[in-house]
């Protein structure tokens, strides 16, 4: 009679490895230690602008589900052709694979403010999602903020419509547009200019005519910085909300009905565009061909606010 061990079966080792749980993580909680790690974000592709005329870079601005953004770089031609077909702005994604790093910004030109950027490589992949996204940007930049920002920087912000300005048609016929610049104030009275061109004129001309009246509280998003003029331009993915139920509008509704009421005197907002006309007059050659309407507001100013200069005019016209 044999062993009884002999009867017993054999068993193997297995060395099948147990799948690795996805690392997600939201914009707002990357720290130092997350950089240059691979990790999965939850995303909705807030913008996606243009492959660069060499093929070999494309750029994104993602929002999280808290709202938070942070933009995406895709580098090499590769890459790039496979997530530009890949990735539809608007649409919600999960992606694997992404790497958080620092922010390279002063090394090349970045869109928007952030201390991190992702990136992808060849191992990220894309899953499509379905669930619930903010409608407006969680982290909204202050008016201070913003004169410090580099040129051609995309920013969000809200303020209280104060002055809404002529409009103005700006080059030759027939590719002329028309133009109108409006004043914002926050909650601490500061204030800035932003230029509004085309669609986001015309879709909202209604609106627009009645919010100096009403004083509404406007939320616009990827506004680009103009340094020439030292204020903002609407661009091809700026997207406006009139009296949004955001926090930060809530936090200027006390304000704006103290405006209506007429519990706060604005005759400083009056002072403002005139030093504003002033300065730029004083600062842009009257040759250069762009500066036409802005001799024109200067006539219209009053003669004691053609005679302010620089200094004044920069301290009050650019909040520093």
């Amino acid at each position: 009679m044999a062993p009884i061990n002999l009867r017993r079966q054999r068993t193997f080792a297995n060395f099948t490895k147990n799948p690795v749980e996805p690392r997600f993580i939201d914009f707002d909680g990357i720290e130092y230690s997350d950089t240059f790690r691979t990790c999965s974000i939850c995303v909705r592709v807030d913008v996606k602008f243009p492959v660069n005329p060499s093929g070999d870079k494309l750029h994104f601005i993602l929002m999280d589900k808290t709202g938070a953004k942070i933009e995406a770089i895709v580098a090499g031609k590769d890459l790039v052709n496979r997530f530009n077909i890949t990735l539809h702005m608007g649409r919600k994604y999960i992606i694997h694979g992404v790497t958080m790093r620092p922010n390279f910004e002063e090394l090349e030109c970045r869109y928007i403010q952030h201390t991190y950027e992702c990136s992808f490589n060849a191992r990220t992949f894309v899953e499509s999602l379905s669930l619930q996204f903010p409608t407006y940007p969680k982290h909204l930049m202050p008016f201070q903020e913003v004169q410090r920002c580099p040129r051609n920087t995309f920013v969000d912000i809200i303020g209280i419509v104060v002055h809404y300005d002529g409009h103005e048609r700006i080059g030759g016929y027939p590719g002329a547009e028309i133009h109108r610049e409006v004043t914002f104030m926050d909650m601490w009275g500061k204030l800035i200019v932003f230029g509004i061109w085309g669609g986001n004129l015309i879709q909202n001309s209604y609106r627009w005519s009645t919010t100096e009246g009403n004083k509404s509280i406007v939320l616009a998003t990827m506004l680009r910085k103009d340094c020439k003029y030292g204020n903002l331009e609407t661009s091809n993915y700026t997207t406006l909300a009139f009296n949004p139920d955001h926090t930060a509008a809530r936090a200027l509704d006390d304000i704006r009905q103290k405006i209506i009421g007429g519990l706060i005197d604005m005759k400083f907002v009056q002072q403002f565009i005139e030093w504003r006309w002033a300065f730029l007059a004083s600062e842009l050659s009257t040759k250069d061909p762009d500066t036409g309407c802005i001799q024109r507001k200067l006539g219209a100013c009053s003669r004691d606010s053609r005679h302010w200069l620089c200094l004044l005019c920069m301290i009050v016209c650019f909040n520093l």
